[in-house]
């Protein structure tokens, strides 16, 4: 059986998904490809090598310090502006990536950012819990007619790029101020249509870089080892009704994945399914028994669209109903699936009572690199 690896978020995200594909690719970087399928630049997976790097992940794959290359498949929202500032991070850290993206995958504009920011803002104490980047707006733009979509590989173009968000400033971003009730001559949006030419050309500008250090592409890439890796986590998922309106705008379990693994010819999927030892979460919502606790988190540092992060017991029974759930859409696919957990944190919250899940609890984590990794063998981890 040809057989790939799947890393996902079971509760908020933050569990140490950047972790735990770092550690896998680890072992076999030459051979490895590490597959992004849903979210975009919202995403941040942490990943802190042995010897002290430390970078958080947007646009890359994860695996990225070890040399493993990036695909970004049709499920991902490419966002130039955010990959410009990330490549030129990782330069500084002496990394240079390997990266493809399907041609199909949807571009963020400046006006989802626009829309996305200022609507949230508005919202107050009613907050969504956004992270500011437009991943709603795209997705709500890219459904509403075919004519408003735009996809990774018009980058390829950009003079016809740069008419179709000129073309977009009256057929959508227009229309979509008066949906939400936006004066459009209020100060912020005034600004942005005064400037909104130059800042228009500036994102051509850095679709233009993003094209240098990238290749667009309809192929699949081929490797011997396929990890892919989830952003967000099962809590967020956009079919999470008990969650809405505080979810994200992606399938965050194996959705994306079930459809995307016959692409790559595998037969299995070896799916982790990875938590902290505690709950987190960044931004609004609810999380049942919040609490007091403060744990050191350089990543999630406060915001105004999220504020600061926020903690909580792990409940168990939660977490197993979450994985259940997602564990049922595979039950129609022709992929064997093998599924296990992961636990992060262990060196900050001891590991709970695990005996209780009907998944083993394969590895654990005791500090933020991947050598602090190990399989969980003692009876008190399982």
């Amino acid at each position: 059986m040809n057989a790939g690896r799947v890393i996902i978020g079971a509760n908020y995200g933050d569990e140490g998904k950047g972790l735990f594909t770092d550690y896998f690719a680890s072992q076999d970087p030459e051979n490895s490809l590490v597959v992004r399928f849903n979210g975009g630049a919202q995403a941040g997976h942490t990943v802190v090598t042995p010897d002290g790097r430390r970078h958080v992940f947007s646009h890359f794959g994860s695996g990225s310090f070890v040399g493993a290359p990036t695909f970004l498949s049709k499920f991902f929202i490419v966002n130039p502006l955010i990959f410009v500032r990330e490549i030129s991070d990782l330069h500084k850290l002496g990394v240079k990536p390997n990266i493809t993206i399907d041609g199909d995958a949807m571009l963020t504009t400046p006006y989802d950012m626009f829309i996305n920011q200022t609507t949230e803002r508005r919202r107050g104490t009613k907050r969504h819990g956004s992270c500011g980047l437009g991943i709603n707006e795209t997705v709500t733009r890219s459904l509403r007619s075919p004519a408003l979509k735009l996809r990774a590989r018009e980058m390829l173009n950009p003079t016809l790029l740069f008419q179709k968000l000129i073309e977009l400033k009256t057929s959508w971003f227009a229309e979509r101020l008066k949906e939400f009730n936006i004066d459009p001559h209020s100060e912020d949006s005034a600004i942005f249509f005064e400037k909104s030419e130059s800042i228009l050309k500036e994102f051509v500008t850095d679709t233009q870089t993003l094209l240098e250090f990238t290749s667009i592409s309809k192929c699949y890439p081929n490797a011997k080892h396929i990890i892919f890796e989830g952003a967000q986590g099962l809590m967020l998922d956009e079919d999470r009704i008990d969650q809405f309106p505080h979810v994200t705008r992606s399938k965050t379990g194996l959705t994306n994945v079930l459809h995307l693994a016959p692409k790559f010819r595998l037969d299995k999927l070896n799916v982790t399914y990875v938590s902290r030892t505690y709950l987190t979460r960044h931004g609004a919502g609810p999380l049942d028994g919040e609490c007091d606790w403060v744990f050191p988190d350089s990543t999630n540092v406060p915001n105004q669209f999220q504020g600061t992060l926020r903690f909580a017991p792990l409940d168990l029974q939660t977490l197993q109903k979450s994985i259940k759930c997602d564990l049922l859409r595979a039950q129609t696919a022709r992929n064997h699936i093998c599924a296990d957990i992961a636990m992060t944190c262990l060196d900050q919250v001891p590991m709970p009572k695990v005996g209780e899940l009907f998944l083993p609890v394969n590895h654990v984590c005791h500090g933020p690199t991947r050598a602090a990794v190990r399989p969980a063998l003692s009876c008190a981890e399982r």
